[in-house]
This record gives structure tokens, C-alpha cells and sequence, in this order.
């Protein structure tokens, strides 16, 4: 788990959804941790690196899948933040609620990660790092949580989520972050929420 929340965001998901079925564990989630151990082993020599002269500031990307977990039928959130080239925060969780389509599950990581980047922004600014007074992005793959999220008119189809779940709206609106569409193969929150295939990872 160390490995995992500390250092190793590439396993993430894995021990993830490993961590579901601790309580009834078989064969094959012990295949999944061999492997996830087998990565850790050809993965020793890799690490985040930082350069002196950082001043990009925080850039984010968001994602969730759509009802991934086979037994409550929850989607994952995942997220991945970069301060200039290095990781700094990464994330992938079971969301509490369950979502009724793809764009709401996106929509829900997509206020998880407005969160998340509002305090490293001000964690940045509070120790100098960050030169610009630009909002931080955050990016994501779906083009119905930008104009969402951008747009409260479609209220109609956002009524039935959770109010909590609105705080990215609040957030784009006042500007204090910015939220853009990237293509799914450029986003790196991609490996959060679903197992990726060895040319991708």
C-alpha cells in the first residue's frame, strides 16, 4: 500500500481493486499481486524527478470509468497532477456514489480533481514555486463534462447529482481553475481508473 500512495502511481489501480477483496481473496487476485510485485521489481531504477527552475505550476488530468466494479457496479475515480515534469499527487478510488452514466462518473472525478488542485495551487503559491497568477488546468476526456462544467444552463440533466458534486462548476466560473478537453490517449489519468496494455502504460 506504501508503494502505492507514495511513490508508485502506476500501481494504483491495481492494488485498488486487489484491495476490494481482501475479505475473500482467491487465486487469481494473488496472480494480480505477484504481478503488481514483478512491476515493482522492473520499475526499481525509475523515480519522479524535479527540475531546479520549475515554474509551469500545477497542471492536472482527470478521469473516471463507468461502473467498473462488477459487485457494486461504481465507477473509479482517477487523478494525476504534475507540478512541471514531476508527479505530486495521484489518485484512484471507488466513488461513493453510483453514477447512471459515463459523463456523470467523469463529472464526479472531475470535481474530486477541482479540489485536489485548488489546495496544491495554494500550496505552490505559499511556498513561492509557482511565478504565474493563471488558474491551474485540469484536464479530461470527455466533452460533455467541459460544457457541463462550464455551462450550469443544463441544469435538467445535472439535477439528480449530489450537490457536493457542483463544486467544479463553482470553481470554473469564479476561474479558479480552468478545465479542458484532452484526446483519451493523451491523458494520463487513463492508467488510474482501467488497466492499460503494456505499449500505453
Amino acid at each position: 500500500m506504501y508503494a502505492m500512495v507514495a511513490t508508485r502511481p502506476h500501481i494504483a489501480h491495481a492494488v485498488g481493486v486487489v484491495n476490494r477483496f481482501l475479505h475473500n481473496s482467491g487465486r487469481l487476485h494473488r496472480n494480480i499481486v505477484k504481478h503488481v510485485f514483478r512491476c515493482l521489481v522492473g520499475t526499481k531504477d525509475h523515480g519522479i524527478l524535479f527540475g531546479l527552475n520549475n515554474t509551469s505550476g500545477v497542471a492536472g488530468y482527470s478521469n473516471s470509468d463507468f461502473a467498473g466494479c462488477v459487485e457494486s457496479r461504481k465507477s473509479t475515480t482517477g487523478y494525476y497532477f504534475k507540478f512541471g515534469n514531476g508527479t505530486i499527487s495521484w489518485k484512484s478510488k471507488l466513488q461513493e456514489c453510483t453514477s447512471t452514466s459515463t459523463t456523470e462518473a467523469k463529472y464526479v472525478a472531475a470535481s474530486d480533481a477541482a479540489k485536489e488542485v485548488l489546495w496544491l495551487d495554494r500550496l505552490s503559491h505559499m511556498f513561492r514555486q509557482v511565478n504565474s497568477d493563471s488558474a491551474p488546468i485540469v484536464y479530461n476526456d470527455s466533452q460533455g463534462v467541459v460544457a457541463l462544467s462550464k455551462n450550469p444552463v443544463h441544469y435538467n440533466a445535472l439535477k439528480h447529482i449530489d450537490v457536493r458534486y457542483h463544486f467544479v462548476q463553482d470553481c470554473i466560473i469564479s476561474g479558479k481553475i480552468g478545465l479542458e478537453k484532452i484526446s483519451t490517449v493523451d491523458n494520463v489519468a487513463n492508467g488510474m481508473t482501467k488497466c492499460l496494455s503494456a505499449d500505453r502504460f
